[in-house]
């Protein structure tokens, strides 16, 4: 009996999850389709192949639409014919933005405190040193040109007496 439930209850599993994929595919295609059909003159594109261009035209030929793309720069632009379904995505079209937008929080130090002191402290001495290092860089950096001719002076003075 209950080997009868476990085959039932995978039936349905596999069944939902045929279902779900349809779904998700079917509001892609439709989404796809309607930017396809929105695409105007002066749009900037890309196509499946990675191609990047701005349309020049479009026209309907034996019921398929067609798109004119300009690419390049300079003495290099190229025009070429792209069937619609070619193309991919459309750069600067909202809905294509708000799937990449990245947003970066500032890290708030009162609310992200390490548990564990001793790598508080190990970090602290570690930027500590660091700022050693840059000012004494900076420092070396600022002696006066007569400064570095004495050291250098006494830097031969001393490999010459060895």
């Amino acid at each position: 009996m209950t080997e009868i439930i476990l085959l039932i209850i995978l039936i349905v599993l596999v069944v939902a999850l045929f279902v779900v994929s349809y779904m998700k595919k079917k509001k892609y295609n439709a989404e796809l389709s309607q930017m396809r059909s929105e695409l105007k003159v002066g749009d900037k594109v890309m196509t499946d192949t990675g191609v990047v261009g701005e349309v020049v035209d479009s026209y309907i030929e034996d019921d398929y639409k067609y798109f004119v793309l300009k690419s390049g720069k300079g003495v290099n632009v190229g025009y070429f014919t792209v069937h619609a379904n070619a193309i991919y995505y459309v750069f600067g079209k909202e809905e294509n933005q708000s799937t990449q937008k990245v947003v970066v929080k500032p890290i708030d130090s009162k609310q992200d405190k390490p548990v564990d002191d001793k790598s508080t402290e190990v970090a602290e001495n570690k930027g500590k040193e660091d700022d050693r290092n840059v000012k004494s860089t900076l420092e070396a950096k600022k002696e006066s040109p007569e400064e570095k001719s004495s050291q250098k002076k006494s830097q031969t003075s001393k490999s010459n007496k060895k």
